[in-house]
C-alpha cells in the first residue's frame, strides 16, 4: 500500500525562497527560474520518496538540490501524513539557524 503525504512549507521557507530567488535573479533571470525548477524537481522527489534521503540530525532529513548548493529540510509527520519543509537554505550555513524561527 502506498501512502500519500502532502507537502507543507513552514511559513519561514516562503522567505528562504524569496532571497535565494532574489539572488540568483541578480546574476540571471534564468538563473532563478533554474533555481526554482530544481526546487520543484527535489519536492517531488521528497514526495515519492520520503524515506529515501539521509536523515542529519533527529528526525531531520535534507536534500541537496541539483546545480546549487541549497539544501531542503524536512521532517516525516506521519501521524498526519504530512512531509514538513522545515527550511531551504545554503549547504554550508548552520541548520540551526533555521531552528528559532
Amino acid at each position: 500500500m502506498i501512502l500519500s503525504y502532502r507537502l507543507v512549507n513552514r511559513p519561514s521557507v516562503e522567505t528562504d525562497l524569496r532571497e535565494a530567488v532574489g539572488y540568483y535573479k541578480n546574476i540571471s533571470p534564468k538563473l532563478a527560474h533554474q533555481f526554482l525548477f530544481r526546487i520543484r524537481e527535489a519536492k517531488a522527489n521528497i514526495a515519492l520518496y520520503p524515506l529515501g534521503f539521509q536523515q542529519k540530525y533527529k528526525n531531520v532529513r535534507t536534500v541537496l538540490l541539483k546545480q546549487f548548493p541549497y539544501q531542503i529540510h524536512y521532517l516525516i509527520d506521519d501521524l498526519h501524513q504530512n512531509i514538513i519543509i522545515l527550511a531551504i537554505i545554503h549547504a554550508y550555513k548552520n541548520p540551526m539557524d533555521y531552528s528559532n524561527r
